[in-house]
C-alpha cells in the first residue's frame, strides 16, 4: 500500500516563520514536522512507498528526505505547481499515474498519536471507497463537516455555516482509485480552491460506499505559531533530555531539545524548550518556546515564544513573542 503525503502549501498563517522555509521543515522535538509524518507512516501503518508533493520550497524539502532512503523508505516527488489549479483535490489529483490501488492520504502538517491502521482495516473491510478520520470539534464551523449514519457518510460540507454535526474531517484518509474519477470532474469552490470535500461528497452521491471512523488520540495540525509550541509540547515529555550543545554555568530543566553548535551561557532553559543549531543564548530566562537555528537571546526572559531564524533577541523581557527570521528586536546595546 502506497502513502501520499500533501507538503505544497505555502503557510501564509505560518508567517513570518514560513518566510524562508516551507512549514513542513519547521521542527518539532529535533525533528521536521515532516519527518515525523514519514516516520509514523513507516512504524505505525507499515507504509515504504510514500509520494509527496511539493510546491513552495520544494527543493528544501526533496534535499533534506531525498529518495528516503536515510528513513528507510522510497520516497518520490509530485510538483503542485503555483499555475496549476489549488487544493487539496487538486493536489491529490497528481498522484494518479502513481497509484493503482487503494492508498492512504495525509496532509503533511498533520500529527497523530492515534492509531490510524484501524482506520485502514475499516477501509478494506467495508471494501469502501473512501473512508475518513474524523473527530469532534467545538467549533465545526472552521473543517469539513461529516453528516453520519453509524459509520456510513451521508454528507461532507467544507467550513459550513450552519453545521449539521460536530464531526469533523482530520488530515487522514484512505481512497481507492475511484476518487480519480470524481476529482477530475470537479469544480473550484467559492474559493477558488478545488475542494477535497466535494470529491468525497461525489463519491456519496454516486452511491459508493464511503465510511468514517473516530479513533481516540492526540491530533494536532500545524497553522499558526501557537501550533509549533503545543506540538513540541506533546511530543516532549520528562525523559526528553537532548542537549547537543554546550551549557556553561545554566541550568537545564527538562525536556529540552538542544541542538548541535549552540552556545549557552549564565541562563536557565526549559521546561518545554526546543532550540534548533548554532544558538547563541546568555543571561536569559528561557520556557515553552521554539528558538530556531543561529538565532541570539540575551538578557532577556523569554516564554510562550516562537524566534526565528538568525533573529537577535536582546534585553527583553517578554511573552508570547512572535520574533519573524532575520530580525532583531532590542532593548539596550547587544
Amino acid at each position: 500500500m502506497k502513502g501520499v503525503v500533501l507538503a505544497a502549501g505555502y503557510g501564509s498563517r505560518l508567517l513570518p516563520f514560513t518566510s524562508f522555509r516551507p512549514k513542513h521543515l519547521l521542527p518539532v522535538a529535533g525533528k521536521p514536522i515532516l519527518c515525523h509524518s514519514l516516520e509514523y507512516m513507516r512504524d505505525v501503518l507499515d507504509i515504504q512507498e510514500i509520494i509527496i508533493v511539493v510546491g513552495y520550497q520544494r527543493q528544501a524539502i526533496m534535499n533534506y528526505f531525498k529518495n528516503g532512503n536515510e528513513l528507510g523508505v522510497d520516497i518520490s516527488y509530485v510538483v503542485q505547481h503555483t499555475d496549476q489549479a489549488r487544493g487539496i483535490a487538486a493536489a491529490t489529483n497528481l498522484v494518479q499515474e502513481k497509484i493503482s490501488s487503494d492508498f492512504v492520504l495525509l496532509l503533511g502538517d498533520n500529527l497523530f498519536s492515534a492509531n490510524l491502521k484501524k482506520v485502514i482495516d475499516l477501509h478494506f473491510s467495508s471494501n469502501a471507497s473512501g473512508t475518513l478520520h474524523i473527530e469532534e470539534h467545538s467549533n465545526p464551523q472552521r473543517f469539513g463537516v461529516v453528516e453520519l449514519n453509524g459509520d456510513d457518510v451521508i454528507s461532507v460540507e467544507e467550513k459550513p455555516e450552519h453545521p449539521k454535526s460536530n464531526n469533523v474531517i482530520t488530515g487522514f484518509y484512505v481512497f481507492s482509485p475511484k476518487i480519480f474519477d470524481v476529482t477530475a470532474s470537479l469544480q473550484p469552490s467559492a474559493r477558488g480552491e478545488y475542494e477535497l470535500t466535494d470529491a468525497i461528497q461525489l463519491l456519496v452521491d454516486q452511491n459508493y460506499i464511503v465510511k468514517a471512523s473516530k479513533i481516540d488520540g492526540w491530533r494536532q495540525d500545524l497553522g499558526y505559531p501557537e501550533d509549533l509550541l503545543s506540538i513540541n509540547k506533546f511530543y516532549m515529555n520528562d525523559k526528553t533530555h537532548i542537549v547537543k550543545g554546550n551549557a556553561n554555568d545554566s541550568t537545564i530543566i527538562p525536556p529540552v531539545y538542544i541542538g548541535e553548535k549552540t552556545e549557552i551561557k549564565d541562563s536557565i532553559v526549559g521546561p518545554y524548550v526546543m532550540i534548533e543549531d548554532g544558538v547563541s543564548i546568555s543571561h536569559s530566562e528561557i520556557s515553552n518556546s521554539v528558538i530556531l537555528e543561529k538565532s541570539t537571546v540575551s538578557r532577556s526572559v523569554v516564554h510562550d515564544s516562537v524566534v526565528g531564524t538568525n533573529s537577535r533577541v536582546v534585553g527583553l523581557k517578554a511573552h508570547s513573542l512572535k520574533v519573524g527570521d532575520y530580525s532583531d528586536i532590542m532593548n539596550g546595546t547587544a
